[in-house]
């Protein structure tokens, strides 16, 4: 674009409607351009240069598309098509470029013959901040009565992690006044052991583009009233640079019904059915956890190996009914023997074991040995028929470098030793009864 004064466009449109209208066309507030056959520009008002910040002079001989954004522009060229039949053209919403990045504008078009064949005047209606309100505030009546009631909250999210709106959902679902939030750091909605996840999240969100998948994160959510958080996924959407969010978008649903499933998936991956106890997954899995731990501490662990000494007569008199219901009192007699710090599982079959941590001496782990002995030794009464619950036990203790295989195949020949020995006792394994084994073998 030449400079208004003496360039041909400002000549025909000052011819056209005198130096009035020339001028009233400069002082619009809305930015005014026309644009030949081609697209090319041949005239803008005052308020076009400070919207693309450039000249009127630096801008002759641009094209006006290269203004408008590539997935915009087929858009724009149908709807310069079709103006050319029409006295005004519909609106149009478009992003165009400037210095600040894109911007929404509300373009209308009508022909103007007068300046040459194919020539549109175009009103371009900034759009930008308007919309970013309108999105934040929520101000469509459909729009907002679907997210007020919908069964997710929805938040928009400055970049540095401050709430600028957010849906009633937040009301409904968690007891908060969503205006009390708004204008405060997301995460303080966020219970204290998941705020670096989230943070974690925004920063994740903020160096993907705005074309990549949402970060999801799970979290605990506060709510009024409530002592323990709810689970909440939260799905964050980078949109800090579409000119009508600024910011990110983030939406969160209840997540609690699905982690109780996953819970109680996890509980029956870990866990054996029948008694309750943890199974030999969980138990081998926290004696290595266990290992590790007395390794750093440089102090001692022990493993009890239990194996039932009537389960299969119980199974073979009285049916396997009798034997399950023997198995869950003897888990009922472990439980209430360990300490809170120690671990109790079924191996399998009728066999057992227990992890002990956390004591002085040696003795201790005698001590608890004996006193499920002793709790094994009362009668399980079911129906008129007396069962014989009592077991033989074998533990090792651990040293330094021990493996959990290793030290699992010592309190098991500890137990073997015990049964060798008359059963309902124990035997600690001694590095001896590795010796009769290499002389067996």
């Amino acid at each position: 674009m030449s400079t208004l004064d003496d360039r041909p466009g400002a000549a025909l449109v000052e011819s056209a409607g005198g130096t009035d209208v020339l001028r009233l066309l400069q002082e619009l507030p809305d930015a005014v351009v026309v644009v030949n056959a081609s697209g090319d520009l041949v005239w803008g008002n005052t308020t076009a240069e400070h919207v693309f910040g450039t000249t009127n002079s630096a801008a002759a001989g641009l094209s006006g598309l290269d203004f408008v954004h590539p997935e915009d522009l087929p858009f724009v060229l149908l709807s310069l098509e079709s103006i050319q039949a029409k006295e005004v053209g519909a609106p149009i919403e478009v992003r165009l470029r400037a210095p600040t990045g894109w911007r929404l504008m509300e373009l209308v078009g009508s022909p103007v013959p007068w300046m040459g064949e194919g020539a549109v005047l175009l009103s371009l209606r900034d759009l930008t901040e308007r919309r970013r309100f309108e999105v934040s505030h929520n101000r469509d009546a459909r729009f907002r009565a679907v997210i007020q009631n919908a069964a997710v909250v929805t938040m928009l999210v400055a970049p540095d992690g401050t709430v600028l709106s957010c849906s009633g959902a937040l009301a409904r679902m968690l007891g908060h006044d969503p205006e009390l939030l708004e204008g405060r750091p997301l995460v303080n909605l966020v219970t204290g052991d998941d705020r670096q996840a989230v943070m974690g999240a925004l920063v994740r969100a903020g160096h993907s583009g705005e074309s990549a998948s949402p970060v999801t994160v799970t979290v605990g959510l506060s709510k009024k009233g409530q002592s323990h958080p709810i689970p909440f996924e939260l799905s964050i959407v980078n949109l800090v640079e579409d000119p009508t969010v600024g910011g990110y978008v983030v939406t969160g649903h209840d997540v609690t019904d699905r982690k109780r499933l996953e819970d109680e998936l996890s509980f029956q991956a870990f866990h054996d059915s029948l008694t309750g106890l943890g199974n030999r997954a969980l138990f081998l899995n926290r004696l290595g956890h266990s290992l590790a731990k007395a390794e750093r501490d440089n102090s001692r662990i022990a493993a009890l190996f239990l194996d039932m000494d009537g389960l299969k007569s119980a199974n073979d008199h009285l049916g396997h009914a009798a034997g399950d219901w023997l198995l869950q009192e003897v888990a009922k007699v472990l439980v209430g023997c360990i300490r809170r710090s120690d671990t109790a599982a079924r191996l399998g079959g009728d066999e057992f074991g227990v992890i002990v941590e956390d004591f002085t001496y040696p003795r201790e782990v005698e001590v608890l040995a004996d006193r499920i002995l002793e709790a094994c030794r009362r009668p399980f009464t079911i129906g008129i028929q007396t069962l014989s619950g009592t077991v033989s036990i074998g533990f090792a203790f651990s040293r330094p470098g021990i493996s959990v295989d290793v030290l699992m195949s010592n309190a098991d020949r500890a137990m073997y030793a015990a049964k060798y020995h008359g059963k309902d006792r124990h035997e600690r394994f001694e590095p001896a009864m590795l010796e009769a084994d290499e002389r067996v073998g």
